[in-house]
Order: structure tokens, then sequence, then C-alpha cells
């Protein structure tokens, strides 16, 4: 028997989602998408989160955000996609590293000139009574044969 996997996509949609977990892995898109961006993946063991996901009204074509969040189970793995325009958002993703604890807020919305509002999403690194990344010690136990850059990259 088989069943559907369906991608497991955190999105903001309402003011307060957002999730604490893990960073697990870095990747960009190598083509663009319809309307000619790329991304920056970040690859997330969710500790906690929940968010409100949207619906396409197939008449419309419109989207609406639902009522009810999505409460993510913990451990759960979920993939945030971050378009390369969202220069303050992917900035603050670079001070993560990979392994290490951190959260992520939809915290408010500001009108722009373009019409729709920019969400305001924040990051927030783990840190140890060090000052110390905060690091999952059992995920990092489980990758001791990756090999990763300083740049959080994989390397060949």
């Amino acid at each position: 028997m088989y069943e559907e996997v369906k991608a497991k996509t955190f999105s903001f949609g309402s003011v307060g989602d957002g999730f604490e977990g893990t960073l697990l892995d870095i990747t960009k898109t190598t083509s663009a998408d319809k309307y000619g961006k790329f991304s920056n993946i970040y690859k997330v063991k969710i500790k906690e989160g929940s968010f409100h996901d949207s619906t396409k009204n197939e008449k419309t074509g419109k989207f609406t955000i639902n009522e009810e969040p999505t409460v993510i189970t913990p451990g759960e793995e979920y993939t945030m996609w971050v378009n390369h325009d969202k220069g303050v958002l992917i900035g603050a993703m670079k001070d993560i590293r990979l392994g290490q604890m951190f959260k992520v807020t939809f915290t408010e919305t500001k009108p722009t000139d373009k019409g729709n509002d920019a969400k305001i999403i924040k990051v927030f690194a783990g840190k140890d009574k060090q000052g110390l990344p905060l690091m999952d010690e059992a995920w990092l136990a489980s990758q001791s044969t990756n090999i990763y850059d300083e740049d959080n990259s994989k390397m060949e």
C-alpha cells in the first residue's frame, strides 16, 4: 500500500505564526520560479510551532488564510522557503549554523508602496549561558559522518 507524501512547508499566514527548532539543511534553488525568483530553502526539525495556512478559492483563484492554525507535532521536519528578494530574512538566517536551535516569528505587517503589506519576520538565534550557539547535540551526534564547510553548505 502506498500513501501520497505531501511536502511540509511552513507558511507565515498570520501575525504570531512561528516555530522553534533546529536548522538541518540549507539549499538554494537552481532555477527561477514562475515569478522569476530564486529561493533559499531551510529544512528545520520543529520543537514547537504553529502557522495559519491558506486555501485557494478555485473560482476566484485567490487565497484566504485559514482560521484554524496548523499545530506542528514536535520532531516533524518542515521546509521554509525564502525568496532572494527577502534579503533581511536571508541575512538573519546566515547567522544560524547547521544544528543550532533558533526561533522564527511573524511579528507584524507594515504597509508598502506596492499595495501588499510587508510581513515582518524575525529570527532569534539560540544561545547558551556563555553566549555560544545553542546546538542540538542529539542531531549533531547523528550527523557525525557529514562534513560541512564554514558557510553551512554540504561539502561534496
